[in-house]
C-alpha cells in the first residue's frame, strides 16, 4: 500500500465541485485531456470507478462519495502545513453572515475547507435576510457578508451576477388561462419585484398563492405543485422540479446581484478575511463553470 498522490486528489475534487471536467481544467488551467487523465489514474490506482458521466455532467458513484470527504480534508491539511511553515497561520475569529439562498449547495464545503486549512479561525456564522444583515454590519455584529447589494447599506467589495429560474413542480401544468400562480418569498425582497416586473413585461398576469420567508418552505410548496417561483440553480432539487421558460410561454427569468461586504475599510486588506473570501470566490466561480456561466 503507498500514499494517493496530492495531485490526482485535487483533479477529483474540483472535478466534483464543479460537476464537469470542463469546469475544472478551467478552474486548474489545465486542458480537459490532461484532468480526464489524472482522474483515470486515480480510479486505477484505487481500483473503483469513482465518477459517472450523464446529460448534466458528472456524478459521484458510491466510491467517490466515499472518497470526497478524506481528499478534502487532505487537500487541507496540506495547504494548512505550508500555511503553518510560512508563517502564515491566521488566528482570532470571523463573524461571517450570508443570505439563505447561498447558505445551501456547496458553499457549505467551502466554509468547512476553510476550518480544515485554518483551525486557529473561529468562524461565526449567521444566515438571514439582507436588511438583518446590513443592520449587523453597520452595528460591529458581522465582520463580512454576503448579501443584495440593493438592501445592504454601503458600498460592496465585490460584485456578481448569478440568473433566476423559473421553476415548478414536474408533472405541474400551468393555466392556459387565467393567472399563473405564484409562491414568492415574504419580507423586502428585489428578487420578487424583478420577477413580477418580468411578467408585467411579459404580459403575463399573475397572483400569489403563498408568500414565505423560508427558502425550504417555498421549496417544499412548489413541489406541492402549488405554483411556480424564481430560483437560483443550487437551490433546484432537480428531482422534484423542472425549470420552465419560453415554451410555456414565460418571460426570460430575472439575474440577480450579489455582494460582498465588509465591516470596516480594512475590506480585503484584513488577511482573515481575505483568506475566507479566496475560498468563497473559488466555490462561486466553481457554481457557474458548472453552469456554464461566467457569474
Amino acid at each position: 500500500m503507498y500514499d494517493l498522490d496530492i495531485g490526482l486528489l485535487r483533479a477529483f475534487v474540483v472535478t466534483a465541485e464543479c460537476g464537469s471536467v470542463s469546469g475544472a481544467a478551467q478552474r486548474l488551467a489545465r486542458t480537459q485531456a490532461a484532468v480526464s487523465m489524472q482522474l483515470r489514474r486515480l480510479e486505477d490506482d484505487l481500483g473503483a470507478r469513482l465518477m459517472n458521466r450523464n446529460a448534466r455532467g458528472m456524478d459521484l458513484t458510491e466510491a467517490g462519495h466515499v472518497l470526497l470527504p478524506y481528499a478534502q480534508k487532505m487537500l487541507g491539511l496540506s495547504a494548512g502545513a505550508r500555511r503553518a511553515l510560512a508563517g502564515q497561520a491566521l488566528q482570532g475569529p470571523i463573524r461571517f453572515g450570508m443570505i439563505e439562498d447561498i447558505a445551501v449547495g456547496s458553499l457549505p464545503r467551502a466554509l468547512q475547507r476553510f476550518a480544515e486549512c485554518h483551525p486557529n479561525v473561529a468562524l461565526e456564522l449567521t444566515v438571514t435576510e439582507s436588511t438583518v444583515l446590513s443592520e449587523k454590519l453597520s452595528q460591529g455584529q458581522l465582520d463580512v457578508a454576503i448579501g443584495d447589494p440593493a438592501l445592504i447599506q454601503g458600498e460592496p467589495i465585490l460584485t456578481w451576477r448569478l440568473p433566476l429560474r423559473w421553476v415548478a413542480a414536474r408533472g405541474f401544468e400551468l393555466p392556459e388561462e387565467g393567472p399563473l400562480p405564484l409562491v414568492t418569498f415574504d419580507g423586502v425582497c428585489t428578487w420578487r419585484q424583478k420577477m413580477i416586473e418580468a411578467l408585467k413585461d411579459g404580459g403575463r398576469p399573475w397572483r400569489t398563492v403563498l408568500t414565505s420567508a423560508s427558502l425550504s418552505s417555498i421549496q417544499s410548496m412548489i413541489e406541492a405543485g402549488l405554483g411556480i417561483a424564481v430560483l437560483l440553480d443550487l437551490n433546484i432539487r432537480p428531482n422534484t422540479m423542472r425549470v420552465l421558460g419560453a415554451d410555456e410561454g414565460l418571460p426570460p427569468a430575472p439575474v440577480i446581484e450579489l455582494g460582498l461586504f465588509a465591516a470596516d475599510d480594512q475590506g480585503l486588506s484584513s488577511r482573515p478575511i481575505s483568506a475566507l473570501w479566496a475560498f468563497l470566490c473559488d466555490e462561486l466561480q466553481a457554481q457557474a463553470l458548472a453552469t456554464g456561466r461566467a457569474a
